[in-house]
């Protein structure tokens, strides 16, 4: 068992006992203004929050919080410290969820930059391919402009020397042709002259 530290401070009309009493139970930790005090008699002229007036002893009064009060705001502010917590721990949960959310898209994200990666090295592999490719590429095109023109020179002796020939063969023909005159004429002027021998003999 415990004795409770509640008590109830008459609020008389005057500066003694012999005074009307005003207000009988104005509690322990009860907020008032002091407007006068009076040490000889130990008596106060205080307000209450509700105006009311009256005088209490100075003994009852005092500038500080009574422990009750003091305990009651230390619960209340405890009760609020346990809210907070409870917010925290939530808040520290949604936290923790957000975070391994963050960790599975940060895998996600390793795994396309490493995708990436692979594909710019392919890239750079074909780019380099593709380099090779056109220096190639120049080569056969100087290659082949040089064939052509190496064929365009072969075509022109071809055709010159296929002008020679036909040349050739023309000047064989005429000459058998020729050749072939001369020999009829030949044979026809020693006809002739068989043909006078024998007929004016």
């Amino acid at each position: 068992m415990y004795i409770r530290d509640t008590i109830y401070v008459p609020l008389r009309g005057g500066e003694s006992t012999e005074y009307r009493i005003l207000h009988r139970g104005v509690r322990s930790g009860s907020a008032l203004t002091l407007i006068s005090s009076n040490e000889e008699s130990g008596y106060s002229h205080v307000r209450m929050e509700s105006g009311l007036e009256g005088w209490v002893q100075t003994q009852y009064l005092t500038n500080t919080p009574i422990a009750q009060d003091l305990l009651d705001g230390m619960r209340n502010e405890l009760e609020n410290l346990s809210v907070v917590h409870e917010q925290n721990l939530l808040r520290l949960a949604q936290l923790q969820t957000e975070n391994e959310n963050l960790e599975g898209v940060n895998q996600d994200h390793e795994a396309t930059t490493a995708a990436l990666t692979n594909e710019l090295s392919e890239i750079k592999a074909l780019a380099a391919d593709v380099i090779g490719l056109n220096e190639r590429n120049g080569h056969l095109v100087n290659e082949q402009t040089a064939l052509m023109a190496e064929i365009e020179s072969l075509s022109v002796a071809n055709e010159a020397l296929q002008n020679t020939s036909d040349q050739q063969w023309f000047l064989r023909g005429g000459g058998v042709v020729l050749i072939g005159l001369l020999f009829g004429f030949w044979i026809a002027r020693r006809i002739y002259h068989r043909r006078n021998n024998s007929g004016w003999a």
